[in-house]
């Protein structure tokens, strides 16, 4: 059972719970028209890890096609620490400060016109989604604008949004240019699940054993099943922003990883291998620990142009 919740005047409210989140596609449920006619849109989650928002990440450009006229916005940091309080903390890490998720996400993003202290009216956020319970293959941010009434035609790009600035671009290019002198390279990120919720030798399957690569691990490439690779260089030792380790995958050729947020979020640029979560990890609350994923995508975290491995 999940909490389905209100957002209404910087105010977080639980509606009661659900077994799941939405509605079903052949309920008559959408955005009210009196809403999409003000043309002054809030894209907002209730989920704040990397992965949460950079699969709706595309939602601002989606909305300025549609309507070309219309404002879009995104939470601030001060929004979200007001909405959310304390709840932060579930998706915060290491010395991460999540409540700059949303900055983070949609930096430099020409979609969208401002970062919001404050919204005083309903927002209809990540909750208010049509699901097809015959077909969980679908993006997350198709299931929202679905419930915003956009037609297939109007969605069928949703892949995620980043957008770097000149400075995030130019210390890449150095990176690159000073580490493998104009040659092409992949890269590999890996969290500390991998290799527990699904078999490591899948991912180590499609790695090219011949090309260059940039690595980031929890742990040193040496102590992982990918460490009979030779040309790697470690991205966590450079100390690197998210955005500025985005920028390198962005100019890849190649991604591969297990499914992580940042993952996930690259797959416009280059070719994408995904181990998908085919058990439960410590990360999904030790209560499933282990067990078998029936429908890994239910969450909506299905992604177009990721290979599942």
């Amino acid at each position: 059972m999940a909490h389905f919740f209100r957002i209404h005047n910087n105010q977080l409210s639980s509606l009661g719970e659900v077994k799941k989140l939405g509605f079903d596609k052949n309920d008559a449920y959408a955005i009210p028209d009196e809403y999409l006619q003000r043309q002054e849109f809030i894209v907002m989650r209730t989920c704040h890890g990397i992965g949460d928002w950079a699969v709706i990440s595309a939602m601002p450009r989606l909305l300025k096609q549609k309507y070309p006229n219309c404002k879009v916005y995104v939470p601030s940091a001060q929004m979200l620490r007001t909405i959310f309080g304390e709840m932060l903390n579930t998706w915060g890490y290491g010395v991460y400060d999540c409540s700059n998720i949303t900055l983070d996400i949609f930096k430099n993003n020409p979609y969208v016109d401002a970062f919001v202290d404050s919204y005083n009216d309903e927002i209809f956020h990540d909750h208010y989604r049509i699901y097809d319970l015959e077909n969980s293959k679908i993006p997350l941010v198709e299931q929202m604008l679905t419930f915003w009434q956009f037609k297939n035609s109007e969605m069928h790009d949703s892949n995620p949004d980043i957008f770097f600035d000149q400075q995030e671009i130019d210390r890449g290019n150095q990176i690159i240019a000073n580490t493998w002198n104009g040659s092409e390279y992949g890269y590999i990120s890996v969290s500390s699940t991998f290799g527990t919720t699904s078999e490591a030798q899948n991912l180590i399957d499609v790695v090219d054993k011949k090309l260059n690569w940039f690595y980031y691990g929890e742990q040193p490439i040496q102590e992982t099943a990918l460490n009979f690779l030779e040309n790697v260089i470690e991205v966590k030792p450079m100390q690197l922003s998210i955005r500025e380790q985005m920028y390198l995958k962005s100019k890849a050729i190649v991604n591969v990883g297990n499914e992580t947020g940042m993952n996930l979020w690259s797959t416009r640029f280059s070719k994408t291998y995904i181990l998908g979560n085919k058990r439960y990890g410590s990360n999904h609350g030790g209560i499933n620990e282990g067990k078998i994923r029936k429908d890994p995508f239910s969450s909506g975290n299905f992604v177009k142009n990721v290979i599942y491995v």
